[in-house]
């Protein structure tokens, strides 16, 4: 069993179009993408995930603590500001190779003292380089930028019922791809995190950020959250191409290989399509005090 539940994030402030300030996730961010980044708004995530390093860089002045000030100071200066909360719906409108496809999948926050062992599986390896840079930045900056990507089967027409369901909250435009936000309030939530917390799910991608969130729980047992992306992949738009060239489609059996048996796939083996943008949501790993 998987324990899922509402909660309350923070959001970007400016308005309901959110493209100026999310990015795509830190793992595909290149050197020049992230200059980019940096010149598309002075209050970009980019500067909160995957901040510049410089050369008088040491043990106490860093791109971690330096994210944690950023964040310090856009929360005083309200650029971000706590959101409703709820469980969000988000739906990815996007062309691939000349055909439009769309995906939607629910945000929710996943509660490790309550989450069976075995619930969700991972489908390769992780390189303790990347496990240690994601554990640095969580211990200075305590937030999720982007949900970890689950997958699951059976679960796209409870989906698709409550984003008609829900409200619209945000919306961003990037090249290639549209999104939408909507929120489903606390009250009319249950139902549905009850029988998604039922499912098995395999990882998509996110296997550092899990694994760091579940050894810091381990150790702090106050940082028991973690925000999750759930959506079926039996669907069309949930797209899982070749890593090698990120071209050829992937085979979905393989997947449900390792949903059945637990093995392992080879390091870098898929890449799942579209990713999810970071700074659209940011969550809490630890129950943030309610003053709404």
């Amino acid at each position: 069993m998987v324990k899922l539940e509402t909660f309350r994030p923070f959001i970007y402030a400016a308005g309901r179009d959110k493209s100026a300030f999310i990015a795509p996730p830190y793992d595909i961010i290149s050197a020049a993408a992230q200059k980019k980044l940096y010149r598309k708004h002075p209050k970009n995530v980019v500067r909160l995930i995957l901040g510049k390093k410089y050369s008088p860089d040491n043990a106490r002045r860093n791109s971690y603590t330096r994210a944690a000030d950023f964040f310090k100071k856009w929360t005083d200066e309200k650029t971000i500001i706590p959101g409703e909360p709820g469980v969000f719906i988000l739906r990815q409108d996007f062309e691939l190779f000349g055909k439009k496809y769309r995906r939607e999948g629910i945000v929710a926050r996943l509660d490790w003292s309550r989450t069976s062992a075995g619930s969700i599986i991972p489908h390769e390896k992780t390189h303790k380089k990347h496990r240690l840079d994601r554990s640095r930045l969580l211990n200075a900056l305590p937030m999720n930028f982007s949900p970890v990507f689950l997958i699951t089967e059976g679960v796209s027409e409870r989906i698709r019922k409550a984003f008609r369901a829900a409200k619209k909250e945000s919306f961003y435009s990037v090249p290639g791809e549209k999104g939408a936000l909507s929120r489903v309030p606390a009250a009319q939530s249950a139902g549905l995190l009850s029988f998604l917390g039922k499912k098995k799910f395999v990882i998509a991608d996110g296997h550092h950020r899990l694994r760091v969130s579940r050894e810091n729980f381990a150790k702090d047992r106050s940082a028991g959250y973690l925000m999750v992306y759930i959506c079926d992949f039996s669907d069309e738009g949930c797209l899982i191409l070749s890593h090698a060239d990120r071209k050829t489609p992937f085979d979905k059996n393989a997947v449900r290989e390792v949903m059945r048996t637990g093995k392992l796939m080879g390091q870098k083996s898929t890449f799942f399509w579209p990713k999810l943008p970071s700074g659209l949501l940011i969550h809490p790993v630890k129950e943030v005090k309610d003053e709404k």
